[in-house]
């Protein structure tokens, strides 16, 4: 009986140490492309960067270049722009109210028998 059990034993033993083998297999392929999709999106990335980064800066420039005019214009015309900013803030107060009017659910009418 006790060499049956000591059979037990040894064979759950080989078996636990190649359960553990095969992890510690299986942990380095997950590394190995992890590190690989790693180095791919950063590639990726990288060029997609090297793309983008020459027309942000010269959008960055004319954005710059617009604001210096329009600032400029608002400087020589203030009674223009402090109009034009004012009929801005009434368009947007008259479609937020109008807009408001409109979202609200118009009450149902109660049947009289009801």
């Amino acid at each position: 009986m006790a060499s049956n059990t000591d059979d037990v034993r040894s064979a759950v033993s080989k078996d636990i140490s190649a359960l553990q083998q095969e992890v510690a297999r299986l942990q380095k392929m997950i590394s190995a492309q992890g590190a690989e999709a790693y180095y791919e999106v950063r590639d990726r990335a990288g060029k997609a960067y090297e793309e983008v980064a020459p027309r942000a800066k010269t959008a960055v420039a004319q954005i710059k270049a617009e604001s210096v005019a329009a600032a400029d214009a608002a400087r020589e015309h203030p009674a223009a722009t402090t109009t034009a900013l004012a009929l801005a803030g009434a368009l947007g107060f008259l479609a937020g109210y109008l807009l408001s009017g409109a979202a609200q659910a118009a009450p149902q009418r109660q049947q009289w028998w009801r």
